[in-house]
């Protein structure tokens, strides 16, 4: 917990984010969901992430502790903005804490950055804990616990392209 937790307005301001660049939510089923935003809402097309990211990322962590989990994930372009659906599948992750706790829906906004270590040092020193991360040799992402200042949880992503 912040201990002295900025206000909604200041968030932005306090973090130095940059501009928006993805919107994630959580469904039961990415294959029905993909179905209904493309079909329904006219977005799309959607691209699947079909890896198992235990082989891909180095190490994922849930509150600092290693965990074995899988997910999966479809990826539309909504303007500059990537739209991410992301469905569960096994083991503990923020995604299925999300899903018992709040169903389906809004689960994070993302921000791209350059540099994820030295941001999570700062936000770190200024007492903002990281609940899920995950990184590769060339990219890592990290779940920042702002759900509580800001409405919503942030994510910080570093990665070698946008896959949508």
């Amino acid at each position: 917990m912040i201990p002295n937790p900025p206000s909604t307005s200041e968030l932005r301001t306090t973090l130095d984010l940059p501009q928006l660049s993805q919107i994630g939510l959580v469904v039961n089923d990415l294959e029905e969901s993909i179905q209904y935003y493309e079909k329904t809402l006219g977005f799309g097309p959607f691209t699947r992430s079909g890896v198992d990211f235990n082989l891909v990322f180095d190490f994922i962590e849930l509150r600092g502790e290693r965990v074995e989990t899988d997910f999966l994930m479809g990826f539309a372009a909504l303007g500059s903005l990537e739209l991410e659906l992301i469905q569960p599948v096994r083991g503990p992750s923020i995604y299925q804490e999300f899903l018992e706790k709040s169903g389906e829906g809004l689960h994070h906004l993302c921000f791209d950055v350059d540099n994820l270590d030295e941001r999570l040092a700062r936000y770190r020193s200024m007492g903002i804990a990281v609940i899920m991360e995950g990184r590769t040799p060339n990219s890592g992402f990290a779940y920042l616990d702002t759900d509580k200042i800001g409405g919503v949880v942030i994510e910080l992503v570093q990665r070698p392209f946008r896959r949508a």
